[in-house]
């Protein structure tokens, strides 16, 4: 059966878009969409965002043109679409009504709790999760002690209210932030500290056999495992969405690992409610990824594949690698940015690249180098860790370190990498695609390049904020 795609007339990240849609199936569209070279990221719940670049070669491939409200009929006729109630502003309606119900002596705090799951770099970890956690809740909570049915309930509210793709860190600091919101909302604190001990569960999904109610947290977290196959695939593209800035092969590689470990637990679930409802399905959906991803995983990682697409912008860009005795490297985040980069930035109109790193360091962490103390390790292109649709062609040079940085001007956050493990997949996900994929490899196959002590962790530096 074929496919249809409606005119390129939607703009975003400087050029239009189509929508791409089957009357079949995902896994057709699925298909489709890989022959024709479109990324699984630009997946969204029921159809593909294909760039304008690419319409006419889908039409070509067989891609049905149609306009926009014909589209829309083929999607609704499919069954394939996805019902308002799946997008995230129908179900914040939801949870509102859900929290006044259980918690009416605490609006405010329902509130918060809400925005913080509907925030805007969410795919998967949104409302629409949120809401699958309380409804796995309640399928599986029969039987459990009424007193601890308050602090499951607040764990599944709680359990990812922070998110910023840092696995470990999201979970404690969400943990953290039940503590001390129900604290402040004059709870009880044993229950303030059984809701923080729940949500500690979430780092690594392993509880104790006769943890009940851990086990049914962690159950209700995992239920999308056991989804039908067009909702897994949805979940699937919607965690790699979040994880957009990392290259495929990295990220097949971090992912692989999670799903490998998950299979391996026997049973899946830890409530036999769980197992029955959705461990045969999990299973399979767990089978059909991970063959996928292990095959993904052989693709390179040193951006070898090619430059930037035709069609984005180019800065031009200068940046310097700088250690400490330990051979850890100094990253920086931007004020109102996420990502982890190397001191640097634009040069300004006729300076030169090394001219530029100089009065970079001096403006951002207030180090003073020379010109004469640079040592160029290369040039790299990327696409832009803080501007999407954007790529960065840099320049990188290594300096040694000399004096105490602090952040400056618009820099927020010091962080120290270390260099000791050599696979990309171990890097922290809030990495810069430049330094992930091009200056972290060229530093470790740079002759005299000093080494991080092994096993030392990534942290705040010297002034971090």
């Amino acid at each position: 059966m074929p496919v249809y795609i409606d005119p390129p007339l939607w703009p975003a990240h400087g050029t239009r878009f189509s929508h791409l849609v089957s009357d079949t199936s995902y896994e057709e569209l699925h298909a489709f969409a890989d022959g024709l070279g479109v990324p699984r990221r630009a997946f969204d719940r029921d159809h593909y965002d294909v760039r304008e670049s690419l319409y006419r070669e889908a039409v070509a491939a067989g891609a049905v043109p149609v306009d926009g409200r014909q589209l829309t009929r083929v999607l609704v006729r499919s069954g394939l679409r996805v019902p308002a109630r799946a997008r995230p502003e129908r179900i914040a309606r939801v949870l509102v009504r859900r929290w006044a119900e259980r918690f009416p002596a605490h609006p405010a705090l329902g509130r918060e709790l809400v925005d913080r799951w509907a925030e805007p770099h969410r795919h998967y970890h949104g409302p629409a999760h949120l809401l699958a956690v309380l409804e796995a809740v309640d399928r599986l909570r029969a039987g459990l002690d009424p007193a601890r049915l308050e602090a499951l309930v607040l764990a599944a509210w709680f359990h990812d209210a922070v998110y910023r793709g840092r696995p470990g860190t999201d979970e404690r600091e969400s943990a953290d932030l039940a503590r001390a919101r129900l604290g402040a909302a004059g709870l009880p604190e044993p229950l303030a500290a059984e809701v923080e001990r729940l949500v500690l569960l979430t780092v690594d999904h392993r509880v104790a056999d006769d943890d009940t109610v851990g086990g049914v947290l962690l159950d209700a977290d995992l239920s999308v495992l056991g989804a039908d196959p067009a909702g897994y695939a949805t979940y699937a593209a919607d965690v790699r969405k979040e994880y957009a800035n990392v290259p495929d092969p990295v990220f097949a590689g971090a992912r692989l690992r999670v799903l490998e470990d998950l299979r391996r637990r026997q049973p899946l679930f830890r409530t036999p409610e769980a197992q029955r409802l959705w461990g045969a399905a999990a299973a399979r959906n767990l089978d059909r990824e991970i063959g996928r991803l292990r095959a993904a995983r052989t693709a390179p990682v040193d951006g070898s594949s090619g430059g930037p697409p035709a069609d984005v912008e180019v800065l031009t860009i200068t940046a310097v690698c700088l250690q400490d005795d330990d051979g850890a490297l100094l990253t920086v985040r931007k004020r109102g940015t996420e990502r982890f980069m190397l001191v640097g930035g634009k040069l300004d109109p006729g300076e030169s690249p090394a001219a530029a790193a100089v009065r970079e360091a001096a403006e951002e962490v207030g180090l003073r180098l020379e010109t004469a103390q640079l040592r160029l390790l290369g040039e790299f292109e990327a696409p832009a860790a803080n501007e999407s649709g954007t790529w960065v062609r840099c320049t990188v040079y290594t300096a040694p370190l000399a004096g105490r940085p602090a952040p400056l001007a618009e820099i927020e956050e010091l962080r120290w990498q270390p260099l000791d493990d050599a696979s990309a997949a171990a890097l922290p996900a809030d990495l810069a695609p430049l330094l992930r994929e091009h200056v972290i490899p060229a530093l470790r196959r740079a002759p005299g390049v000093p080494r991080s002590r092994p096993g030392r962790a990534a942290s705040g530096g010297a002034g971090s904020r």
